[in-house]
């Protein structure tokens, strides 16, 4: 169980001392101060009951700092020199609070010390050095507790970092004429995209890729949670795209309750028919190379709304035909609106285009080559979004 940081209550920093008749002379005063050098203030009390208080600076240096004042106040009572303003604090008041008030109604500091009273009965005295120090230790030791509790979160988020890359499965794997290669760069330690397959049968392959709204640990949760379903899904004997997505759009609605949504395409790769059929939960249009013709295509029916939506969603499935030779590029939206110095986007045709002018290398350096393209078009390697991409190419 974490410590709680407790802030120190100015009780800890009181200084007794005697109290004095309101009626007393000044004159009387002068030596209780000369006496005791330690003496913060003098309070003045009647009949029991705290009614005023004296502080040794302004007593000396604002009342009697004058050579005539002595003579003027000597005979007078000490009750009209008390202070102007009520500074009096409960001794259970927190010493933030007991600052903060001080700075109210002396944002100067002119006065050295302050009188402690509970029930209208003098405690002590505080000095308002002591009050600075007990303050200025208690925001070290919170600044200490900060950076302690920084470090711990730094740890967790490292960890889980750590944990979901270890969920993605291997960036290159080969499946009979089928290459994969694919990859995640994040924004943030924690990123809300994912990417993965799965092996149907001796002929079938199912890809997905899917983008959380947002970023951190609750992007991250949604990913883990859509993840966990796919897989569980696929072991139950559900493959189709449609039902897949209609299933794990239950499983995004219970974890993330409409605050995030997923946008997920699902593509089942049939290599004996050549063809693939797939499903878009509002995600961006897959792309595909066709070999006979030399030419890149997008793939642009979308089936329904982003995972997490509505839980009546239903997802249409669509088909096209996938050849030897044939490359699928399944992507996030994080490289198409990476940005440049003009503001300008990377954009479909920009990534159309520079997809186009890699298709001769594996997948895995198709990939590679397509980011390092939108780092050069943006200046910089860090992406505002997560930057995934999973390509299938035939043989």
């Amino acid at each position: 169980m974490e410590k709680k940081e407790v802030v120190p209550l100015i009780k800890e920093i009181i200084r007794t001392s005697g109290v004095i008749d309101p009626m007393m002379q000044v004159k009387e005063v002068i030596p209780l101060f000369q006496q005791d050098s330690d003496l913060l203030g003098v309070p003045l009390v009647k009949d029991g009951k705290y009614i005023g208080y004296v502080t040794r600076k302004n007593f000396f240096s604002k009342h009697l700092g004058k050579p005539f004042a002595v003579e003027l106040y000597s005979k007078k009572s000490i009750f009209i020199l008390k202070e102007e303003f009520d500074l009096s604090m409960g001794s259970d008041t927190d010493v933030n609070m007991a600052l903060e008030k001080l700075l109210m109604i002396d944002p100067a500091l002119e006065i050295d010390a302050f009188p402690v009273v509970d029930d209208g009965k003098f405690t002590g005295s505080v000095s308002v050095a002591d009050l600075m120090m007990k303050v200025s230790n208690t925001q070290n030791s919170l600044l200490d507790t900060i950076r302690k509790m920084s470090e711990r979160i730094r740890e967790e988020i490292t960890q889980a970092s750590r944990i979901q890359n270890d969920l993605l499965p291997d960036p290159i794997f080969y499946f009979k004429s089928l290459v994969l290669g694919a990859g995640l760069t994040t924004s943030t330690e924690i990123g809300g995209d994912f990417y993965d397959y799965f092996v149907i049968d001796d002929n079938k392959i199912g890809l997905v890729i899917g983008d959380v709204s947002g970023h951190g640990v609750q992007s991250g949760m949604v990913t883990t949670a859509a993840k966990a379903s796919l897989h569980t899904l696929v072991s139950m004997g559900v493959t189709t795209p449609g039902e897949l997505l209609t299933k794990m759009n239950t499983a995004i609605l219970q974890t993330a309750r409409q605050s995030l949504l997923m946008t997920c395409l699902i593509a089942l790769i049939d290599l004996e028919k050549g063809e693939i059929i797939y499903s878009n939960a509002g995600h961006n249009f897959p792309i595909i190379f066709r070999r006979v013709h030399q030419d890149v295509q997008f793939l642009e029916e979308v089936s329904g709304f982003p995972l997490g939506f509505d839980s009546d969603t239903q997802y249409t499935e669509y088909s096209t035909q996938f050849y030897n030779g044939d490359t699928l590029f399944l992507y996030t939206d994080g490289i198409l609106e990476c940005e440049n110095q003009h503001g300008e986007q990377f954009g479909y045709d920009r990534l159309r285009e520079a997809f186009k002018s890699t298709i001769n290398f594996h997948p895995n350096e198709m990939r590679s080559i397509l980011v390092k393209k939108a780092v050069e078009f943006q200046g910089s390697e860090d992406f505002e979004d997560d930057v995934s991409m999973l390509i299938a190419k035939t043989e």
